[in-house]
């Protein structure tokens, strides 16, 4: 198979959220989202939190000129732990989150991510 270079973007604001502003380091405000980690049903392992996706890809370009999207979906550790009503919870929160374009050129990005270290509690300023 040949290596494909896929792009996409992800609606965080599909997840459950809050849209606030907090002090920066300057006193500045600084407009940013909050994503409750346990009513996402994200998981955390090592420091890091992580939220499952699926990615489905389509053979043929869609009438956007998409070629696939990605979704929300559940850990599957947490899915086995779940008792029905937590299962339908689960369903009701694993939005689609956006489309994917399949490109013919390469390259790379940096997918790293940059973040606070620690907890920022709701008095603290923020370290940027």
């Amino acid at each position: 198979m040949e290596d494909r270079n896929l792009s996409g973007s992800i609606a965080l604001t599909k997840l459950q959220h809050v849209i606030m502003e907090k002090d920066g380091k300057d006193g500045k405000k600084i407009k940013g989202i909050f994503l409750p980690i346990e009513v996402n049903m994200l998981t955390e392992k090592e420091g890091a939190v992580y939220m499952a996706v699926n990615v489905k890809v389509k053979a043929e370009e869609d009438q956007y000129k998409q070629h696939g999207f990605i979704s929300k979906t559940t850990d599957s550790k947490l899915w086995k732990s779940l008792d029905e009503a937590g299962k339908k919870r689960a369903k009701e929160i694993s939005p689609i989150l956006g489309s994917i374009k399949d490109f013919d050129f390469s390259g790379a990005n940096d997918t790293a991510g940059a973040a606070a270290s620690g907890t920022v509690k709701e008095t603290d300023e923020l370290p940027w």
